[in-house]
Protein backbone atom coordinates (compact mmCIF):
# COMPACT_ATOMS: atom_id res chain seq x y z
CA UNK A 1 0.00 0.00 0.00
CA UNK A 2 2.90 2.87 0.95
CA UNK A 3 4.81 1.66 -2.46
CA UNK A 4 1.41 2.19 -4.41
CA UNK A 5 0.86 5.48 -2.87
CA UNK A 6 4.24 6.67 -3.10
CA UNK A 7 4.23 5.94 -6.63
CA UNK A 8 0.72 7.65 -7.19
CA UNK A 9 2.42 10.90 -5.56
CA UNK A 10 5.88 10.42 -8.11
CA UNK A 11 3.77 9.43 -10.83
CA UNK A 12 0.29 10.98 -12.37
CA UNK A 13 -2.19 8.52 -13.48
CA UNK A 14 -1.95 7.91 -17.23
CA UNK A 15 -5.95 6.67 -18.31
CA UNK A 16 -4.39 4.51 -20.95
CA UNK A 17 -8.19 2.67 -21.46
CA UNK A 18 -10.60 4.91 -20.30
CA UNK A 19 -11.12 8.46 -20.83
CA UNK A 20 -9.15 11.33 -19.08
CA UNK A 21 -11.73 12.69 -16.19
CA UNK A 22 -12.67 16.21 -15.83
CA UNK A 23 -10.72 17.10 -12.75
CA UNK A 24 -7.33 15.35 -14.25
CA UNK A 25 -7.38 17.49 -17.09
CA UNK A 26 -5.17 20.01 -17.63
CA UNK A 27 -4.84 24.01 -18.78
CA UNK A 28 -4.67 24.98 -22.54
CA UNK A 29 -0.63 26.36 -21.59
CA UNK A 30 0.13 22.73 -20.22
CA UNK A 31 -1.34 20.60 -23.13
CA UNK A 32 -0.24 23.46 -25.72
CA UNK A 33 3.38 22.98 -24.17
CA UNK A 34 3.42 19.32 -25.24
CA UNK A 35 2.52 19.90 -28.61
CA UNK A 36 4.10 23.44 -29.48
CA UNK A 37 7.47 22.03 -28.35
CA UNK A 38 7.23 18.65 -30.74
CA UNK A 39 7.68 20.29 -34.14
CA UNK A 40 10.49 22.51 -32.61
CA UNK A 41 12.73 19.96 -33.88
CA UNK A 42 16.17 20.19 -36.26
CA UNK A 43 14.36 17.70 -38.57
CA UNK A 44 11.66 20.82 -39.16
CA UNK A 45 14.48 22.99 -39.76
CA UNK A 46 16.16 20.63 -42.62
CA UNK A 47 12.90 20.34 -44.25
CA UNK A 48 12.67 23.77 -44.61
CA UNK A 49 16.10 24.22 -45.89
CA UNK A 50 15.96 21.45 -48.35
CA UNK A 51 12.34 22.84 -49.86
CA UNK A 52 13.36 26.30 -49.92
CA UNK A 53 16.64 25.20 -52.02
CA UNK A 54 14.91 23.18 -54.30
CA UNK A 55 11.59 25.93 -54.70
CA UNK A 56 13.18 29.24 -54.03
CA UNK A 57 12.73 31.37 -50.98
CA UNK A 58 8.97 32.48 -51.91
CA UNK A 59 7.68 29.27 -53.32
CA UNK A 60 9.42 27.24 -50.66
CA UNK A 61 7.94 29.22 -47.91
CA UNK A 62 4.34 29.16 -49.33
CA UNK A 63 4.55 25.44 -49.45
CA UNK A 64 5.77 25.11 -45.83
CA UNK A 65 2.58 27.41 -44.85
CA UNK A 66 0.23 24.89 -47.63
CA UNK A 67 1.67 21.97 -45.80
CA UNK A 68 1.11 23.45 -42.14
CA UNK A 69 -2.29 24.27 -42.42
CA UNK A 70 -3.45 21.23 -44.26
CA UNK A 71 -1.68 19.96 -40.99
CA UNK A 72 -3.91 21.99 -38.98
CA UNK A 73 -7.15 20.98 -40.53
CA UNK A 74 -6.48 17.28 -39.41
CA UNK A 75 -4.83 17.39 -36.65
CA UNK A 76 -6.89 19.88 -35.67
CA UNK A 77 -9.85 18.24 -35.97
CA UNK A 78 -8.93 15.47 -34.17
CA UNK A 79 -7.47 17.36 -31.27
CA UNK A 80 -11.46 19.00 -30.75
CA UNK A 81 -12.69 15.49 -30.64
CA UNK A 82 -10.30 14.22 -28.03
CA UNK A 83 -10.76 17.34 -26.03
CA UNK A 84 -14.22 16.37 -26.22
CA UNK A 85 -14.30 12.92 -25.08
CA UNK A 86 -11.09 12.48 -23.06
CA UNK A 87 -10.06 9.42 -25.24
CA UNK A 88 -7.04 8.53 -26.59
CA UNK A 89 -5.79 7.38 -30.04
CA UNK A 90 -6.99 3.76 -29.60
CA UNK A 91 -10.35 4.35 -28.26
CA UNK A 92 -11.39 7.11 -31.15
CA UNK A 93 -10.05 4.57 -33.79
CA UNK A 94 -12.11 1.89 -31.70
CA UNK A 95 -15.36 3.92 -32.51
CA UNK A 96 -14.76 3.80 -36.75
CA UNK A 97 -12.74 1.10 -36.85
CA UNK A 98 -14.74 -1.38 -34.67
CA UNK A 99 -13.90 -3.16 -31.27
CA UNK A 100 -11.58 -5.72 -33.15
CA UNK A 101 -10.60 -3.70 -35.83
CA UNK A 102 -9.27 -0.62 -34.62
CA UNK A 103 -6.06 -3.16 -33.62
CA UNK A 104 -5.24 -3.10 -36.95
CA UNK A 105 -4.77 0.64 -37.30
CA UNK A 106 -3.84 1.29 -33.69
CA UNK A 107 -1.18 -1.55 -34.06
CA UNK A 108 0.18 -0.55 -37.28
CA UNK A 109 0.39 3.40 -36.14
CA UNK A 110 1.66 2.29 -32.54
CA UNK A 111 4.81 0.48 -34.48
CA UNK A 112 5.27 3.21 -36.33
CA UNK A 113 6.09 5.64 -34.25
CA UNK A 114 8.38 3.63 -32.16
CA UNK A 115 10.23 2.26 -35.73
CA UNK A 116 10.53 6.84 -35.48
CA UNK A 117 11.75 6.41 -31.85
CA UNK A 118 14.43 4.03 -32.99
CA UNK A 119 15.48 6.51 -35.82
CA UNK A 120 15.92 9.31 -34.01
CA UNK A 121 17.46 7.42 -30.98
CA UNK A 122 19.97 6.77 -33.58
CA UNK A 123 20.03 9.84 -34.89
CA UNK A 124 21.22 11.24 -31.40
CA UNK A 125 24.26 8.99 -31.81
CA UNK A 126 24.96 10.02 -35.13
CA UNK A 127 24.24 13.88 -34.88
CA UNK A 128 26.73 13.88 -32.04
CA UNK A 129 29.85 11.93 -33.78
CA UNK A 130 29.31 14.06 -37.10
CA UNK A 131 29.35 17.54 -35.02
CA UNK A 132 31.26 17.52 -31.95
CA UNK A 133 33.66 14.04 -32.72
CA UNK A 134 31.67 12.52 -29.15
CA UNK A 135 31.88 8.16 -29.08
CA UNK A 136 28.87 7.46 -31.50
CA UNK A 137 27.87 4.31 -29.99
CA UNK A 138 28.09 5.97 -26.09
CA UNK A 139 25.72 8.88 -26.73
CA UNK A 140 23.08 6.52 -28.68
CA UNK A 141 22.68 4.56 -25.42
CA UNK A 142 22.61 7.64 -23.24
CA UNK A 143 20.00 9.47 -25.55
CA UNK A 144 18.03 6.24 -25.90
CA UNK A 145 18.63 5.94 -22.17
CA UNK A 146 17.20 9.33 -20.88
CA UNK A 147 14.61 9.21 -23.16
CA UNK A 148 12.85 6.31 -22.06
CA UNK A 149 13.20 7.42 -18.65
CA UNK A 150 11.54 10.66 -19.21
CA UNK A 151 9.12 8.73 -21.72
CA UNK A 152 8.11 6.85 -18.13
CA UNK A 153 7.32 9.67 -16.06
CA UNK A 154 4.58 10.49 -18.83
CA UNK A 155 2.68 13.09 -19.72
CA UNK A 156 3.96 15.50 -16.93
CA UNK A 157 7.51 15.15 -18.32
CA UNK A 158 6.21 15.66 -22.30
CA UNK A 159 4.77 19.06 -21.03
CA UNK A 160 8.33 19.78 -18.83
CA UNK A 161 10.44 18.82 -22.46
CA UNK A 162 8.41 21.09 -24.25
CA UNK A 163 8.47 24.45 -22.41
CA UNK A 164 12.56 23.85 -22.62
CA UNK A 165 12.56 22.50 -25.97
CA UNK A 166 10.97 25.43 -27.76
CA UNK A 167 12.18 28.43 -26.47
CA UNK A 168 15.73 26.63 -26.17
CA UNK A 169 15.19 26.39 -30.88
CA UNK A 170 14.01 29.71 -31.36
CA UNK A 171 16.94 30.76 -28.92
CA UNK A 172 19.70 28.76 -30.67
CA UNK A 173 17.48 29.64 -34.60
CA UNK A 174 17.16 33.35 -33.93
CA UNK A 175 20.94 32.57 -32.87
CA UNK A 176 21.89 30.93 -36.22
CA UNK A 177 19.71 33.46 -38.85
CA UNK A 178 21.61 36.61 -37.54
CA UNK A 179 25.01 34.80 -38.07
CA UNK A 180 24.31 33.38 -41.61
CA UNK A 181 23.32 37.08 -42.17
CA UNK A 182 26.14 38.30 -41.64
CA UNK A 183 28.40 35.45 -43.04
CA UNK A 184 26.00 35.11 -46.39
CA UNK A 185 23.66 36.92 -48.69
CA UNK A 186 20.57 38.97 -46.68
CA UNK A 187 18.46 39.45 -49.71
CA UNK A 188 16.84 36.32 -49.08
CA UNK A 189 13.84 36.97 -50.64
CA UNK A 190 15.17 36.97 -53.80
CA UNK A 191 16.55 32.99 -53.46
CA UNK A 192 16.44 31.50 -56.33
CA UNK A 193 16.45 27.38 -56.52
CA UNK A 194 19.58 25.21 -57.48
CA UNK A 195 19.50 23.92 -60.68
CA UNK A 196 20.96 20.44 -61.50
CA UNK A 197 20.09 18.95 -58.07
CA UNK A 198 16.63 17.15 -59.08
CA UNK A 199 13.26 18.45 -58.78
CA UNK A 200 10.76 19.25 -55.80
CA UNK A 201 7.09 20.11 -57.31
CA UNK A 202 5.00 22.44 -54.94
CA UNK A 203 2.73 19.71 -54.54
CA UNK A 204 5.29 16.77 -53.15
CA UNK A 205 7.15 20.27 -50.86
CA UNK A 206 3.54 19.90 -49.30
CA UNK A 207 3.58 16.17 -48.57
CA UNK A 208 6.86 16.24 -47.14
CA UNK A 209 6.14 19.06 -44.77
CA UNK A 210 2.76 16.91 -43.96
CA UNK A 211 4.43 13.70 -44.18
CA UNK A 212 6.75 14.31 -41.35
CA UNK A 213 3.81 14.41 -38.73
CA UNK A 214 1.39 12.27 -40.44
CA UNK A 215 2.09 9.68 -37.78
CA UNK A 216 1.99 11.86 -34.41
CA UNK A 217 -0.37 14.42 -35.88
CA UNK A 218 -3.26 11.44 -36.43
CA UNK A 219 -2.21 9.84 -32.93
CA UNK A 220 -2.91 13.52 -31.40
CA UNK A 221 -5.52 12.35 -28.80
CA UNK A 222 -2.82 10.41 -26.68
CA UNK A 223 -1.72 14.79 -26.16
CA UNK A 224 -4.96 16.31 -26.35
CA UNK A 225 -7.22 14.29 -24.45
CA UNK A 226 -5.92 16.16 -21.53
CA UNK A 227 -7.83 18.77 -22.45
CA UNK A 228 -10.58 20.49 -20.63
CA UNK A 229 -12.86 20.55 -24.20
CA UNK A 230 -12.78 20.63 -27.38
CA UNK A 231 -12.13 24.15 -28.18
CA UNK A 232 -8.70 23.89 -26.08
CA UNK A 233 -7.80 20.53 -27.53
CA UNK A 234 -8.57 22.64 -31.31
CA UNK A 235 -5.98 25.53 -29.89
CA UNK A 236 -3.13 23.54 -28.53
CA UNK A 237 -2.63 21.92 -31.86
CA UNK A 238 -3.23 25.21 -33.86
CA UNK A 239 0.09 26.37 -31.76
CA UNK A 240 1.80 23.65 -33.19
CA UNK A 241 -0.32 23.94 -36.73
CA UNK A 242 0.75 25.86 -37.67
CA UNK A 243 2.59 28.24 -35.68
CA UNK A 244 5.01 26.12 -34.32
CA UNK A 245 5.84 23.70 -37.06
CA UNK A 246 6.25 26.87 -39.70
CA UNK A 247 8.34 28.83 -37.03
CA UNK A 248 10.87 25.42 -36.67
CA UNK A 249 10.45 25.57 -40.74
CA UNK A 250 10.62 29.41 -41.44
CA UNK A 251 14.37 29.22 -39.84
CA UNK A 252 15.52 26.29 -42.12
CA UNK A 253 14.43 28.32 -44.83
CA UNK A 254 16.09 31.54 -44.15
CA UNK A 255 19.29 29.87 -43.46
CA UNK A 256 19.73 28.46 -46.46
CA UNK A 257 18.38 31.57 -48.85
CA UNK A 258 21.42 33.04 -47.23
CA UNK A 259 23.71 30.94 -48.52
CA UNK A 260 25.57 29.64 -45.87
CA UNK A 261 24.72 25.65 -46.08
CA UNK A 262 26.57 23.37 -48.35
CA UNK A 263 24.77 21.18 -49.80
CA UNK A 264 21.57 22.60 -48.98
CA UNK A 265 19.55 20.17 -51.18
CA UNK A 266 20.52 17.80 -48.75
CA UNK A 267 21.48 19.08 -45.44
CA UNK A 268 18.92 21.61 -46.02
CA UNK A 269 18.53 24.33 -42.73
CA UNK A 270 20.75 22.11 -40.39
CA UNK A 271 22.35 24.98 -38.10
CA UNK A 272 24.50 22.62 -35.65
CA UNK A 273 27.58 23.01 -37.94
CA UNK A 274 27.32 26.58 -37.82
CA UNK A 275 26.62 26.58 -33.74
CA UNK A 276 29.89 24.30 -33.67
CA UNK A 277 32.47 26.45 -34.36
CA UNK A 278 31.49 29.84 -32.59
CA UNK A 279 33.01 29.07 -28.97
CA UNK A 280 32.10 26.97 -26.23
CA UNK A 281 29.07 28.61 -24.74
CA UNK A 282 27.11 28.02 -28.01
CA UNK A 283 29.29 24.62 -28.03
CA UNK A 284 27.87 23.76 -25.00
CA UNK A 285 24.38 24.94 -25.78
CA UNK A 286 24.27 23.12 -29.10
CA UNK A 287 25.33 19.64 -27.21
CA UNK A 288 22.19 20.45 -24.54
CA UNK A 289 20.18 21.26 -27.88
CA UNK A 290 20.84 18.04 -29.63
CA UNK A 291 19.60 15.64 -26.64
CA UNK A 292 16.24 18.22 -26.17
CA UNK A 293 15.51 18.63 -29.35
CA UNK A 294 15.61 14.47 -30.49
CA UNK A 295 14.15 13.95 -26.72
CA UNK A 296 11.17 15.49 -27.60
CA UNK A 297 10.83 13.65 -30.99
CA UNK A 298 11.51 10.45 -29.29
CA UNK A 299 9.52 10.81 -26.22
CA UNK A 300 6.46 11.78 -28.24
CA UNK A 301 6.33 8.97 -30.06
CA UNK A 302 7.89 6.48 -27.49
CA UNK A 303 4.41 8.00 -25.87
CA UNK A 304 2.40 7.18 -28.59
CA UNK A 305 3.47 3.80 -28.91
CA UNK A 306 3.14 2.91 -25.32
CA UNK A 307 -0.21 4.54 -25.31
CA UNK A 308 -1.30 2.62 -28.30
CA UNK A 309 -0.18 -1.12 -27.07
CA UNK A 310 -1.40 -0.49 -23.34
CA UNK A 311 -4.74 -0.31 -24.79
CA UNK A 312 -4.55 -3.07 -27.34
CA UNK A 313 -2.69 -5.34 -24.50
CA UNK A 314 -4.11 -4.38 -21.50
CA UNK A 315 -0.61 -3.78 -20.23
CA UNK A 316 0.37 -0.46 -18.25
CA UNK A 317 1.69 2.46 -20.55
CA UNK A 318 4.82 2.71 -17.92
CA UNK A 319 5.90 -1.27 -18.34
CA UNK A 320 5.39 -0.90 -21.92
CA UNK A 321 7.37 2.15 -22.54
CA UNK A 322 10.42 -0.03 -20.70
CA UNK A 323 9.58 -3.18 -23.56
CA UNK A 324 9.35 -0.82 -26.34
CA UNK A 325 11.86 1.72 -25.57
CA UNK A 326 14.65 -1.89 -25.07
CA UNK A 327 13.87 -2.60 -28.68
CA UNK A 328 14.27 1.23 -30.15
CA UNK A 329 17.66 1.52 -28.57
CA UNK A 330 18.65 -2.13 -29.45
CA UNK A 331 17.29 -1.14 -33.21
CA UNK A 332 18.98 1.99 -32.77
CA UNK A 333 22.82 0.65 -31.88
CA UNK A 334 22.59 -1.88 -34.64
CA UNK A 335 22.58 0.32 -36.52
CA UNK A 336 19.59 -0.51 -38.96
CA UNK A 337 18.06 2.62 -38.04
CA UNK A 338 19.05 4.09 -40.95
CA UNK A 339 17.07 1.57 -43.21
CA UNK A 340 13.87 2.82 -41.49
CA UNK A 341 13.23 6.13 -43.06
CA UNK A 342 12.13 5.04 -46.62
CA UNK A 343 9.64 2.61 -44.98
CA UNK A 344 8.04 4.96 -42.58
CA UNK A 345 7.66 7.84 -44.91
CA UNK A 346 6.08 5.08 -47.08
CA UNK A 347 3.92 4.05 -44.66
CA UNK A 348 3.19 7.84 -43.63
CA UNK A 349 1.64 7.67 -46.89
CA UNK A 350 -0.97 5.68 -45.99
CA UNK A 351 -2.10 7.35 -42.54
CA UNK A 352 -3.50 10.57 -43.89
CA UNK A 353 -6.94 8.40 -44.75
CA UNK A 354 -7.22 7.10 -41.65
CA UNK A 355 -7.72 10.60 -39.69
CA UNK A 356 -9.87 11.94 -42.16
CA UNK A 357 -12.03 8.63 -41.61
CA UNK A 358 -12.12 8.76 -38.20
CA UNK A 359 -12.49 12.87 -38.85
CA UNK A 360 -15.82 12.25 -41.78
CA UNK A 361 -17.51 9.48 -39.14
CA UNK A 362 -17.31 11.13 -35.83
CA UNK A 363 -17.20 15.03 -36.63
CA UNK A 364 -19.65 14.84 -39.82
CA UNK A 365 -21.73 11.82 -39.99
CA UNK A 366 -22.49 11.61 -36.14
CA UNK A 367 -22.06 14.96 -35.08
CA UNK A 368 -25.02 14.72 -32.95
CA UNK A 369 -24.70 11.37 -31.43
CA UNK A 370 -24.83 12.22 -27.81
CA UNK A 371 -24.11 8.42 -26.76
CA UNK A 372 -20.06 7.82 -25.20
CA UNK A 373 -20.63 4.36 -24.82
CA UNK A 374 -18.48 2.39 -27.73
CA UNK A 375 -19.38 0.62 -30.85
CA UNK A 376 -20.83 -2.64 -30.23
CA UNK A 377 -19.14 -3.84 -34.17
CA UNK A 378 -16.02 -5.67 -33.72
CA UNK A 379 -15.12 -4.69 -37.43
CA UNK A 380 -16.67 -1.87 -39.60
CA UNK A 381 -15.95 -2.92 -43.26
CA UNK A 382 -16.99 0.52 -44.44
CA UNK A 383 -13.86 2.35 -43.06
CA UNK A 384 -11.44 -0.46 -44.05
CA UNK A 385 -13.04 -0.48 -47.41
CA UNK A 386 -12.69 3.25 -47.55
CA UNK A 387 -9.17 3.57 -45.99
CA UNK A 388 -7.62 0.77 -48.70
CA UNK A 389 -9.04 2.63 -51.78
CA UNK A 390 -7.82 5.66 -50.13
CA UNK A 391 -4.14 3.73 -49.71
CA UNK A 392 -4.18 2.52 -53.18
CA UNK A 393 -4.72 5.98 -54.50
CA UNK A 394 -2.26 7.55 -52.26
CA UNK A 395 0.61 5.10 -53.85
CA UNK A 396 -0.39 5.68 -57.28
CA UNK A 397 0.17 8.96 -57.64
CA UNK A 398 2.86 8.67 -55.60
CA UNK A 399 4.73 6.47 -57.98
CA UNK A 400 3.03 8.06 -61.04
CA UNK A 401 2.61 11.70 -60.22
CA UNK A 402 4.68 12.06 -57.52
CA UNK A 403 4.74 16.00 -58.71
CA UNK A 404 1.22 16.24 -57.23
CA UNK A 405 0.64 16.35 -53.45
CA UNK A 406 0.33 12.37 -52.32
CA UNK A 407 -1.30 13.75 -48.84
CA UNK A 408 -4.14 16.05 -50.81
CA UNK A 409 -4.64 13.45 -52.79
CA UNK A 410 -5.29 10.84 -49.84
CA UNK A 411 -6.95 12.73 -47.64
CA UNK A 412 -9.79 13.96 -50.39
CA UNK A 413 -10.51 10.09 -51.77
CA UNK A 414 -10.75 8.89 -48.63
CA UNK A 415 -13.09 11.73 -47.20
CA UNK A 416 -15.56 11.03 -50.27
CA UNK A 417 -15.11 7.16 -50.48
CA UNK A 418 -16.22 6.81 -46.30
CA UNK A 419 -18.75 9.80 -47.20
CA UNK A 420 -20.55 7.98 -49.82
CA UNK A 421 -19.87 4.52 -48.76
CA UNK A 422 -21.82 5.31 -45.12
CA UNK A 423 -24.65 6.71 -47.40
CA UNK A 424 -24.64 3.59 -49.32
CA UNK A 425 -24.35 0.84 -46.70
CA UNK A 426 -26.96 2.26 -43.47
CA UNK A 427 -26.37 1.34 -40.39
CA UNK A 428 -28.52 -2.01 -39.65
CA UNK A 429 -28.54 -3.72 -43.02
CA UNK A 430 -26.35 -5.80 -44.90
CA UNK A 431 -22.76 -6.79 -43.86
CA UNK A 432 -22.98 -3.71 -41.16
CA UNK A 433 -25.95 -5.55 -39.50
CA UNK A 434 -24.24 -8.81 -39.40
CA UNK A 435 -20.94 -7.34 -38.01
CA UNK A 436 -23.25 -5.56 -35.42
CA UNK A 437 -25.02 -8.91 -34.48
CA UNK A 438 -21.90 -10.94 -33.93
CA UNK A 439 -20.81 -11.49 -30.11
Amino acid sequence: MSTNHAENKLLDPEFETVPVPKEHRKSLASVSAVWFGFPMVLTSAVIGGVITAMLGFKAGVAAILAGNLLLCLIVGSLSYLAGKTGENFAMTAQRTFGRFGYIVVSGLLSTVVVGWFALMVGLTGDTMSRSFGANMLLMTLLGGVLYVAATFIGIKALTILGWIAAPLYIILGVTSIVISLKTGSSDILNYEPMTGVGALSFGAAVTLVFATFADSGTMTADFTRWSKNGREGLLAAVTAFPFGKFMAELVGAIIVATGVIQNPATNGGDFMPILSVQGPLLTTLAIVFVFINLGVGCTHCLYNGAVGFSHMTGKSMRSLTIVLGIVGIIAAVSGIWSAFQSWLELLGLIVPPIATIIIIDQLILRRKSTSQAIDAKKWRPVAFVAWGMAAVVALLVNFFAPHLSVVAFGIGSSAIFYYVGSLLIKPGSGAGSQVENVG
